[in-house]
């Protein structure tokens, strides 16, 4: 008879070394002649709430709509288990987005993976803003 063998972690706590947060991919959709003023009330909304950690995860374009998508940080896991209030911040910002730029499609997507193109394009903005904006990235997307 064999017998089963199991993997133990005894004195190695759970995701040693990592730090366990979630974020929430938002996306929205505006048309490429919206799109500018679009970038412009994400950017007052998140302006809005600094203590919430916001990212543009990626930038791109599809037919005639500009894709902007943002990673929302809710917190780590234990926070969130207990409503923190920096949990109910990022929510709290999530549903403005929703409620106040509904007519950019906005919708919770999966991030991007970050070697694809629009995770690159995001990363070079959000790493040289002086280079280029995001409201420049968007508008020269829209162009396009």
């Amino acid at each position: 008879m064999s017998e089963q063998i199991r993997p133990s972690m005894t004195g190695v706590p759970e995701f040693a070394g990592l730090h366990r947060e979630l974020e929430i991919g938002m996306q929205l959709a505006p048309t490429r002649s919206a799109a500018p003023s679009a970038a412009k009330s994400l950017a007052a909304l998140m302006d809005a709430e600094p203590a919430v950690p916001v990212r543009i995860a990626a930038l791109g374009a599809s037919d005639s709509r500009v894709l902007i998508t943002i990673a929302v940080t809710l917190g780590a896991v234990d926070a969130i288990k207990v409503a923190a209030p920096e949990s109910r911040a990022a929510l709290g910002l999530l549903q403005r987005i929703v409620d106040d730029l509904a007519g950019y499609d906005p919708a919770f997507v999966a991030l991007p993976h970050p070697t694809s193109a629009e995770a690159r394009l995001a990363a070079h903005v959000s790493r040289h803003p002086e280079a280029l904006s995001m409201l420049g990235a968007v508008r020269v997307l829209a162009r396009n």
